[in-house]
């Protein structure tokens, strides 16, 4: 039986950058992933945007990659929150924050592909191509993998496992931990924008009576890509819009703000929450989407995942210093105390921001809630620490 010291399961995002992040310690990692051939050859070239955080990108060089991604990731100097038909607004700017950048939107191809190769070139890192997981046993002193590759059956042994394999996570069933969900129907419509102009490297969050736009600038720069948060009532409202159609309401809801010139509809898909009823057990830690999937109101799903990674590094880091075994309980228990301290902090900022313009009592005032956060620097600050990814 092959041994190591420890097991992540998932290759993508979240399980790259842990190994990564744990090269340092020299401990033996095998990875297991039963899509690799795919996220080798990046056969499917996903090129959607993925927004990072100043706090991500500080991590990701840190752990080496960013070098290889900053030349396709487009800075973000200036976020503009407001209301269709509100007085209030908000605006957090690099300038204010005094950092280069707010955060950075990238291709998700490239970001895989940088984390992938650069985990590949590590000697403590090795990879390994499966079909599925079929049991995990985990027990006080290490865990066993069962699996089937194209080889046949194996199993694996190592001192700590991690299940990073996303939010439909088979491991998680698999270690018997249970998992609540939060569906009401909500869906996100991405549509690629064109402007007459330049988008000045400015994201927008505007909430409207038919839902939420938020706007990301891209590297090209009159092209922004828009997630358009709907509910069931208002997507069916919208299904028979002609693109003319959107495309005016686009344009009436930025009020100028924003000279779009066309919008086309690239993907759709639902949202939801998903969060385990706990996220460490004997020998085992869920991590990322595994753990907690968002709602992403504030694109905060893989940098919450990669503070994850940053805090379980830490106290991994921590435990070998003081000489504890990185599988003791009270070591995970630890960390998953203080990745949930950060995670409750951003799911307040996400899963408040958005109903707070939804809730009709408030009417008239949701554009004064808004101008509050813009008169109070100390708050407006903690909010946008907490949203770049660096607050304490």
């Amino acid at each position: 039986m092959t041994e190591n010291k420890i097991i992540i399961a998932g290759a993508g995002l979240v399980g790259t950058s842990l190994a990564l992040s744990l090269k340092r310690t020299e401990l033996t990692i095998q990875i297991l992933e039963n899509h690799l051939p795919e996220i080798i050859t990046q056969s499917h070239h996903n090129t959607r945007p993925i927004s990072l955080s100043y706090g991500s990108v500080r991590t990701l060089k840190a752990i080496g990659v960013w070098d290889e991604l900053e030349k396709f990731a487009c800075p973000i100097l200036s976020v503009h929150v407001s209301e269709k038909g509100k007085f209030g607004f908000t605006t957090f700017s690099a300038t204010e924050q005094k950092v280069p950048a707010l955060g950075y939107v990238v291709p998700f191809s490239q970001l895989q592909s940088a984390l992938y190769h650069q985990t590949a070139a590590q000697k403590n890192i090795t990879f390994t191509a499966i079909e599925s997981i079929e049991k995990i046993k985990c027990q006080a002193n290490g865990a066993i993998i069962y699996f089937h590759s194209a080889s046949g059956k194996a199993e694996i042994k190592a001192d700590l496992f991690i299940a990073a394999d996303g939010t439909h996570s088979t491991c998680r069933n698999l270690l018997g931990i249970a998992h609540s969900e939060k569906n009401e129907g909500d869906i996100a419509q991405i549509y690629q924008l064109q402007l007459s102009e330049n988008h000045n490297h400015t994201a927008y969050e505007r909430f409207t009576k038919l839902g939420v736009l938020a706007v990301l600038p891209l590297f090209e720069k009159n092209k922004m890509q828009l997630v358009w948060t709907i509910t069931p009532t208002v997507a069916k409202k919208i299904a028979d819009w002609s693109d003319d159609t959107v495309l005016k309401f686009l344009q009436d809801s930025f009020e100028g703000r924003l000279d779009i010139m066309a919008a086309q509809k690239s993907a759709q898909f639902p949202l939801k929450i998903t969060l385990a009823e706990k996220q460490v057990t004997e020998s085992a830690v869920l991590l990322g989407n595994s753990a907690h999937t968002i709602y992403p109101v504030a694109a905060q799903g893989f940098n919450l995942g990669l503070r994850d990674v940053t805090i379980l590094t830490d106290t991994i880091i921590e435990a070998l210093k003081n000489k504890k075994n990185i599988n003791d309980l009270s070591v995970l228990k630890k960390y998953e105390e203080r990745a949930k301290k950060n995670q409750e902090a951003i799911f307040f900022i996400t899963n408040k921001l958005t109903p707070l313009f939804d809730l009709p009592l408030i009417g008239g005032l949701r554009g004064l809630g808004l101008l509050s956060i813009d008169l109070i620097n100390p708050l407006k600050n903690k909010l946008a620490k907490r949203t770049m990814g660096v607050a304490k």
